[in-house]
């Protein structure tokens, strides 16, 4: 009798209680809930925040900073030199993620002038909008904008660099010369058709869209025959134009993105390039009309400027505020 209640009470045992056993023991894990799953990734997210706000740039964390108008030259933290790059090279009512974008393309900028070295001496790039990139101190940018918005402005401006923080282009695994433009008029130009040279591998011809509403999108420039001539002299003395003949002004050649590439004036023939420099025109995308003693240029786009007419290395906006 003794045995058989053992019996009863092994059975129980092995139906009920080992069972439980193995199941705690080998249970999948609990799942986590959302607000778990979020405060995980927040917790992350400051993680990567805080490496970010500290990158180290090594070698490129000091710049030297040439100030054209004293002739001395600053030892300036990057992303410092950056937030007054920023502010002169494009208005802050643009939006936050254009500003963000102009940040990396001027920290890719600067970074390709300290490996390939610039023409200063005993700086890496300087000041000035003609030769390098365009800069304004912090104390006269303020004083640019209304007393109200002057705080929100400088944050805005602080977001864009540090939000983007370690952040370059590259081409091969090295930075590119990064040219940038106002408005390309619908279409990108390849630098050889601008500058000659070999070029670059990494700026093409390419669409670009959503321009159109762009306040400086389009523009024109008229001149009296008079005007036109007197503007060709100063580079051309010999120049002739007999305007009574109806092709002596014509675009006679375009480059791939259906820019200019060469224009006929009278007896000499013009790059699209040097032309746009002679009279002040905002790219080679134009189209020229001539009647009753009036030459126009309708133009498209707002492009960069010619390194080898005007010294420039940089695209400016001509729209700051």
């Amino acid at each position: 009798m003794r045995k058989f209640f053992l019996y009863i009470i092994l059975i129980v045992f092995i139906c009920f209680c080992i069972p439980i056993i193995f199941t705690n023991g080998f249970s999948k894990p609990t799942e986590k809930t959302a607000s778990e799953e979020i405060d995980e990734k927040q917790q992350g997210d400051s993680e990567n925040s805080k490496e970010k706000n500290n990158y180290n740039y090594g070698k490129y964390s000091t710049i030297k900073l040439l100030h054209s108008k004293t002739n001395k030259v600053e030892n300036v933290k990057l992303d410092e030199y950056l937030l007054n790059v920023v502010s002169a090279e494009m208005p802050v009512t643009y939006e936050k993620e254009a500003l963000k974008a102009q940040a990396v393309v001027a920290r890719t900028y600067t970074i390709y002038k300290i490996e390939n070295g610039g023409k200063h001496k005993d700086a890496d790039i300087c000041d000035d909008s003609t030769c390098c990139q365009a800069w304004i101190s912090k104390e006269d940018r303020l004083k640019k904008w209304e007393e109200s918005v002057r705080d929100e402005n400088w944050k805005k401006i602080e977001e864009a660099v540090n939000s983007t923080k370690g952040e370059i282009i590259t081409y091969d695994g090295k930075p590119i010369n990064a040219f940038f433009h106002a408005s390309s008029g619908g279409i990108t130009e390849k630098p050889i058709d601008v500058w000659g040279g070999s070029g670059y591998p990494y700026l093409q011809v390419v669409e670009t869209s959503g321009e159109e509403g762009y306040s400086q999108y389009s523009s024109e420039a008229e001149f009296s025959e008079k005007e036109l001539l007197e503007k060709l002299k100063q580079k051309y003395s010999d120049i002739k134009i007999d305007f009574e003949k109806k092709d002596e002004i014509k675009i006679t050649e375009y480059t791939d993105s259906n820019r200019v590439r060469t224009v006929k004036f009278g007896n000499k023939n013009l790059s699209g390039v040097e032309t746009r420099t002679i009279l002040g025109l905002r790219s080679t995308n134009f189209k020229i009309t001539h009647e009753n003693g009036k030459i126009k240029f309708s133009v498209i786009g707002y492009g960069h400027r010619s390194r080898n007419e005007s010294n420039r290395c940089r695209c400016i906006s001509k729209t700051r505020k």
